[in-house]
């Protein structure tokens, strides 16, 4: 079962189809320029999707990660390790802005946030999830609860049971009835 577990996968699913967007690891392939076998390889080892495979190649050494999956040549490893490089980019300035947060320089925070979500071709993975809600605390703080409920309902799309999207939604209503 992808992370999140199975309510927050249909959520997914259903917004990648409304939004024509289509993570599978064998749309993945297609467009690195892959040949299918790469795709039945990764989904026998269990990797079915774009966040099963950033989950993949962020344990350990990502070669020895794809050579375990089934992906032998070393040109393979390379597109399919370019499709996530993103994300550890992403990763980085999420973690800077978890400094800045707890140093509650709530803007440059925002800022980190904003940057990561923008440099993640997906809106919706578990990183990308994890700077929408941390980046709507930073405006919740600013006092900009429009914006911050706006990211919440982004996190509670993909992932309706969220619990922090959940209880902050409720605040950020209020917040922006009370303005």
């Amino acid at each position: 079962v992808p992370a999140g577990g199975p309510p927050r996968r249909a959520a997914t699913m259903a917004a990648e189809a409304e939004a024509g967007c289509d993570t599978s690891i064998g749309a993945l392939v297609r467009e690195a320029g892959l040949p299918e076998e790469v795709a039945c390889s990764l989904r026998e080892a269990g990797v079915p999707d774009l966040p099963s495979l950033i989950c993949c190649l962020s344990v350990g050494d990502l070669h020895a990660e794809l050579k375990r999956c089934g992906v032998g040549k070393l040109g393979q490893r390379q597109k399919l390790s370019s499709v996530v490089a993103p994300y550890w980019t992403s990763l980085a300035l999420k973690e800077q802005g978890n400094a800045l947060y707890r140093a509650s320089q709530f803007e440059e925070a925002a800022a980190r946030y904003s940057a990561a979500i923008e440099g993640m071709p997906c809106g919706y993975t578990e990183l990308a999830l994890a700077c929408y809600s941390n980046r709507a605390a930073c405006l919740q703080q600013m006092r900009e609860p429009e914006g911050a409920l706006q990211d919440t309902l982004h996190v509670l799309r993909y992932d309706p049971a969220n619990p922090k999207a959940v209880a902050r939604r409720k605040v950020y209503e209020q917040a922006v009835r009370d303005t």
